[in-house]
This record gives structure tokens, sequence and C-alpha cells, in this order.
């Protein structure tokens, strides 16, 4: 009886485990990816995980969904989406995507720690992660953006990287910037705290976040905005280039 218990038991697990739908989707994530509906933890992975995308994406792998782990940092592995390159440089790991207005970025300080969305589409990774991946090693940050006329622009960094939870995720470093889009974070975000509708961390006398209905590095308000409402207070160098429709933000290793 014992035996056929235990069969019967093992059965209807290998069928839910079947059955079960594989998502990638992020949002409300806390102690680990939920995965083939199963809450997975370090225990079950070795350290030999790619630690960024630059390790995960090499020789003839495509850009896609990709396991990361960082044991010194975090206590469990997450997805991230990985980038190739377009000048077969090392690939990146997308921390920040915008391409409709399908997924509601005007969100609270948990959901903005540890990440939201889908990784196929509209997400943010989560600034517990961004700020593990950039005490690994020192990145560089790539931001593109490209208006509904077809219009691509972009402005890179060669220095990038987030303070933790008691810093309130800082952005304690960023270095020289380059690109076709102009200057609209150093000097007017650099150094500031992260906030959020329900965490006023900025410098000006009202909450940006709920003024600007989005969540970023503010300091007096405005100059740059990428987690801002599609297609309403989503800014660079201040203004609205002819509409944003899509936006991304990824980093790298810095070499």
């Amino acid at each position: 009886m014992v035996c056929v218990y235990f069969a019967r038991v093992f059965i209807i697990n290998v069928f839910i485990f079947l059955s079960c739908d594989l998502s990638f989707a992020v949002e409300n994530i806390t102690d680990g990816p939920l995965i083939e509906g199963r809450l997975l933890n370090s225990a079950t992975f070795g350290p030999t995980l790619p630690r960024s995308c630059a390790e995960a994406l090499t020789g003839s792998a495509q850009s896609g969904i990709y396991q990361l782990y960082l044991p010194e940092w975090l206590e469990h592995r997450f997805f991230a989406y990985c980038l190739k390159d377009a000048n077969d440089g090392d690939a990146w790991t997308v921390v920040q995507r915008r391409q409709d207005e399908l997924v509601n970025f005007y969100r609270n300080w948990h959901d903005y720690q540890t990440g939201f969305g889908n990784l196929d589409g509209n997400f943010f990774i989560g600034l517990n992660k961004l700020h593990a991946l950039t005490q690994v090693q020192l990145q560089e940050l790539w931001i593109q953006m490209t208006d509904y006329l077809g219009t691509t622009t972009y402005a890179k960094y060669d220095g990038f990287a987030v303070g933790d939870e008691e810093e309130k995720y800082a952005l304690t470093i960023l270095g020289k910037n380059s690109g076709t889009a102009g200057e609209a974070l150093k000097g007017f975000h650099d150094g500031q705290k992260f906030s959020t509708f329900d965490q006023d961390n900025d410098e000006y006398k009202d909450n940006c976040a709920e003024i600007w209905k989005g969540a970023w590095w503010y300091k007096d308000c405005w100059w740059s905005n990428l987690n801002g409402s599609y297609n309403k207070t989503l800014l660079w160098n201040g203004r609205y280039p002819n509409a944003m429709k899509y936006t991304h933000l990824a980093i790298r290793p810095r070499k």
C-alpha cells in the first residue's frame, strides 16, 4: 500500500510539473524566479552559471532570456534579457525596456526593488539586481531611444554603478558620455537617490515621482525620466523627442 501511495504521488507531481506554464514574468518576484510552478533557490544551482550576459552570450548564442547567478550578492539565480552587440562586442544585459503601454511603470518602491513586467516585453529588472550587477564589476551603460518617426538615438556612459538599499540605490558612478542623444544624466541626476511615489528621495520640495508619474534618480524633477508614463512623460534632455516609441537601458562589464 505504501508503494502504491508513493507511486500515485509521483505520477500526480509529474503531471503538475508537465502542465505548468513556463513564464518569464519578473513582476513581484521576492525570493526567486517562479519557474515551472516552483520557487527555486540558490541551493538548486551551482556557481557555474554566468554572472553577466557578456559571459552567457558567447559564440553563436542569440539574444534572448538567460539565467544569471551572483552568489556573493544575491541568494538566488535570476533571469535577464541578453542582447547581442551590433558591433560584435560583448553582449548587454537589458535592465529596462519600454516598447508599448501594456505595463504600468508608475509603481511603488517594492515593485522597483524586486522588478516587474515581462522580459520578452516591457520590464524593469529591479534595483536589487541592478545594484548586484554593478558591484560585481564596473559596468558601462547604454541607453537607446526610438521615436515614432523612426529616428534612433543613443547615449553611452563608460562607467555606471548603483548603490544599495541603505543608500536608496543612488546613482553612485556615472562615467563619460558619448552618443547621439546628448547629455541628460551627468550633472543632473548623478549622485541622486532613486524615488518612487511612496519613497520621496529627491531634492525637490515636492515628490518628483508623483509629478512626472514615474520613478527615477530625480534631483529637481526633470531632464530625464525614462520610467514615466508611456508617450506622456518619457523625458530625455528635458524634452519629448517626437514621443518615444521604444527605450531601453542596458549594461555590460567595462573592460
